[in-house]
């Protein structure tokens, strides 16, 4: 199962919200940022690994069927006999 193209660079810039500044004033506006976006890119990674993760498995689970249905034609063929 093919992976959904990525958007293009800009096309993320223009997903991310916009970061209103901390009402207590605590942390600047640009380390906030940071954070999200360094949060998003975690994300993003672990995204792809579970994708990843979740195709190998896919393609275990269909070797398995094949397997179970060449098996289901072989005991059908010999009971013909």
């Amino acid at each position: 199962m093919p992976v959904p193209d990525q958007p293009a660079e800009q096309e993320k810039g223009a997903m991310v919200a916009p970061v209103m500044p901390a009402s207590n004033g605590d942390r600047p506006e640009t380390e906030t940022t940071s954070s999200i976006l360094a949060s998003v890119k975690e994300q993003e990674l672990q995204f792809e690994r579970l994708t990843r993760e979740l195709e190998a498995e896919r393609q275990i689970v269909a070797t398995q069927l094949e397997r179970c249905k060449l098996g289901s034609d072989a005991g059908s063929m010999s009971s013909i006999r």
